[in-house]
Order: C-alpha cells, then sequence, then structure tokens
C-alpha cells in the first residue's frame, strides 16, 4: 500500500513541468548566473608569475673592487690583515650577487627573464610593458658600498633605483620583495663586518630544514559553493510541494477515499516521508551530477556524498510530513505557500546559500547550521575540502536530530481523519 502512495506521487511530481523546471532546471541556471558575476572574486589560483627584468649599471663592478684594493695598498695595515680583507673582497661583490643568486635564481628560470641593459635604453624600456621592473644602478654602487661599510661614511651609502609597471602589479610585488630582502641581508652583512662580528653570521647554505604543510584542505571556488548552496536551497521546495499536493487530495477526498478503504494515517504519514526522501535524493543526485559535467565539481570520497545526501533527504521527508500536517490541521495549503514564499528564504540565509554568513557573524553561522540546509552545505563543503569523518559527524547528526524531531511533530499535528480540528 506504501509503495502504491510512493509511486502515485511521484508521478505527479514528474508530470508538474512547473514544477519539475523549479527543482532541477532552477539551480544549475542561478549557479551558472552566479559563478560568472562572482567568479573573480573567489578565484584561489595565484597569478602567473612571469616578466622580465632589466638592469643597467652606469659602472663596472670589477674596475670598483680593482679600485678598492689599490686604496687597500696605500693603507697602512698589518699584511695578514690586509689578505683578509683581499680575500673578502673577492667575496664582495654586491652586483654580481643580486644578478645570478637573487634574480638569476635557478626558482625563477623558468618564469623570470633577466637582462642586462645600457643606461641609454632605460628611457625607452620604460614604456615597455614586457618589462615588470628596470633595476638602475649608479656608477661606483660597490665601491662606495665597501667604503660605507669598512670606513663608516654615511655620505656616500649609494642607492639603486627601481622602475616598476603597473600593469605587472602581481610580477613586480614579488621582485620588489626579492630585492627587499636583498637590501636587508646587504645591510645585514654591513653591520657585521663594520663591527668585525662577521664569525656571528651563520652561511644559509648550513641551514636545514623542512616545509610541512598544516592544511591540506581542498581549495573551495564559488561553483563548487553556489552548487551546494543553491541545491540544499530548492531542495526545500520538495516539502512544499508535497504537502500541496497532499491537500489537493484531501480537497478532492481522495484522502477519504483512502479511510473508507480501512488506510491508516500512520500509512499514508510514511508513504509522504519516503516520497519526500526519494524525490529529494534524486533530485540532488541530478544536481550534483549535472554540476560534475557542466561545471566539473569533483568529490573527493563518494561514500560521504552518498550519506549526507540520504540523512539530508531523510530531513526533506520529515519536512514533508510536517507541513502535510499543517496543511490538513489548518484545512488549506497556507503552510506550504508560507513556507515556500517565506521560510526557505529565511532558512537559506541562515544556512548560508546566498554568501559565507561567517563573514557577517559566527552566531548567524551556528543558527544556520541548525536548519537542514545549513546542516547541509557545511556537511558538503567539509567534504569537498577532503576532510574525514568526523569532521561532517556534527552536522549528520544535526540533520538526523532535525528529521527525527520534525517527523514525531508532524505525527502528533495529523489529524485523526485528516479533518480540521
Amino acid at each position: 500500500m506504501i509503495m502504491s502512495f510512493v509511486k502515485k506521487q511521484l508521478l505527479l511530481t514528474v508530470r508538474n513541468r512547473q514544477h519539475f523546471t523549479l527543482l532541477l532546471a532552477m539551480p544549475l541556471i542561478l549557479v551558472w548566473i552566479i559563478n560568472f558575476a562572482v567568479g573573480d572574486l573567489w578565484s584561489q589560483e595565484t597569478p602567473a608569475l612571469e616578466g622580465k627584468i632589466a638592469i643597467a649599471e652606469h659602472g663596472d663592478e670589477q674596475k670598483d673592487l680593482e679600485q678598492i684594493k689599490q686604496d687597500l695598498n696605500q693603507i697602512p695595515v698589518p699584511e695578514e690583515q690586509k689578505k683578509r680583507i683581499l680575500a673578502d673582497i673577492e667575496q664582495f661583490q654586491p652586483v654580481h650577487l643580486l644578478k645570478k643568486q637573487v634574480l638569476g635564481n635557478e626558482a625563477f628560470q623558468q618564469s623570470l627573464k633577466l637582462e642586462e641593459i645600457t643606461p641609454n635604453q632605460i628611457h625607452e624600456l620604460k614604456d615597455n610593458d614586457d618589462y615588470a621592473v628596470i633595476i638602475e644602478v649608479p656608477e661606483h654602487f660597490t665601491y662606495q658600498l665597501f667604503m660605507n661599510m669598512a670606513a663608516d661614511h654615511q655620505d656616500t651609502v649609494p642607492e639603486l633605483t627601481y622602475y616598476f609597471n603597473e600593469s605587472s602589479e602581481f610580477t613586480a610585488g614579488v621582485i620588489m620583495d626579492l630585492l627587499l630582502a636583498f637590501e636587508e641581508e646587504m645591510k645585514t652583512m654591513m653591520i657585521f663586518e663594520r663591527y668585525n662580528l662577521a664569525d656571528l653570521r651563520v652561511p644559509t647554505e648550513e641551514i636545514k630544514g623542512s616545509v610541512q604543510t598544516l592544511s591540506r584542505a581542498n581549495p573551495l571556488t564559488s561553483t563548487m559553493y553556489y552548487a551546494v548552496g543553491m541545491s540544499v536551497m530548492f531542495v526545500l521546495y520538495i516539502a512544499s510541494t508535497l504537502g500541496t499536493y497532499a491537500y489537493d487530495e484531501k480537497r478532492l477526498h481522495l484522502f477519504d477515499r483512502l479511510i473508507l478503504a480501512r488506510s491508516s494515517r500512520w500509512t499514508y504519514l510514511a508513504a509522504i516521508f519516503l516520497t519526500g526522501t526519494l524525490l529529494a535524493f534524486i533530485q540532488l543526485l541530478i544536481l550534483y551530477g549535472m554540476s560534475s559535467i557542466f561545471f566539473r565539481m569533483k568529490w573527493p570520497d563518494l561514500n560521504q556524498f552518498l550519506l549526507i545526501t540520504f540523512i539530508l533527504s531523510m530531513s526533506i521527508g520529515a519536512l514533508s510530513t510536517l507541513l502535510t500536517s499543517f496543511n490538513y490541521r489548518m484545512d488549506s495549503n497556507q503552510a506550504s505557500s508560507v513556507f515556500s514564499n517565506l521560510i526557505v528564504t529565511v532558512v537559506a540565509f541562515l544556512g548560508g546559500s546566498f554568501f559565507p554568513v561567517q563573514f557577517i557573524s559566527e552566531f548567524i553561522k551556528t543558527i544556520g547550521n541548525l536548519t537542514p540546509n545549513g546542516a547541509a552545505l557545511s556537511a558538503y563543503l567539509t567534504s569537498l575540502q577532503g576532510y574525514g569523518f568526523s569532521d561532517i559527524q556534527p552536522y549528520l547528526t544535526n540533520l538526523l536530530i532535525f528529521a527525527v524531531t520534525v517527523t514525531i511533530i508532524a505525527a502528533f499535528m495529523f489529524p485523526k481523519r485528516g479533518g480540521a480540528s
């Protein structure tokens, strides 16, 4: 008997093209529109690091080093100290380090191309968008830097000049960070050398470590979020639809015929519950199946997805029985109308179907997780990020408590003979 009722309700839903369109087509259309409108705001992809770097030297670093050696020979210092200083000079090549170890590092060879240009080309290349940064090295840069470090000549501190391309904001920003780190390293070296603390510096090649990822969560895109958000919202309409169909059966005296045929009202409510559960499960499978085809949304754990979908479907079945009971008790389909026109919108907002409500208030997020759509949304998104069953269990518990509670209320609210009380 129950399966006959379920079959009848399924046929009524499929034959109603308006409801069929609302339940299946509208969520996909809305996801498409919303994804097109806000897709860039949710993009978690790192912009491509690519571009050219030009460096122009007004002088010659090797000539600066030779000049430093000549000046050193004219200073009356012990021979042993002079040898040590000369050995340090051979390693003191800041422009060479900048070109080879910083900007020319192997890590950037595939993305950044370093070109050496003449000072006369600087003005011409400023208007060339291919170059993210142009670096201008003043004349006697290495010589003045060494003299400042060795003799504390504050009036001879040399400065590099940078020209950044505003159209290559990301690449220019990364290069700026590299240059700032290089400058800090040079300043640190100057301080250590000035106060004879060079032995305290730890060579970077001796520093070893490992990188561990603290969060292995898969990133969420706007497509994923709104595909789930719209699905858990529109699945609520199944409850109002079945509640309306149930009242139509009462209005047309079909329910009275069932009572005369000695069918139990519990059998009727059970059929409504099973129909709502089955319709919701089918709708969600179709929606997420289409999402995987059109939006390439993949589920890391299919078993988790099916479990969440089944428990959410049970909550929709419970809601269907509750609205049916209210309609029968009030002898109108007003409960279904209020639910579909007002309550669905409210719980969709609280549950986060329109946007992540935790950005507004954690309290609203907590309230939202008590609604069937909000709990299901959190469970789905947690599963999409690759978390385990223990992470989605609280949301599933909320859904089960909701389904059991609403079913019990519906059973007590349903009139004994289907009439208004």
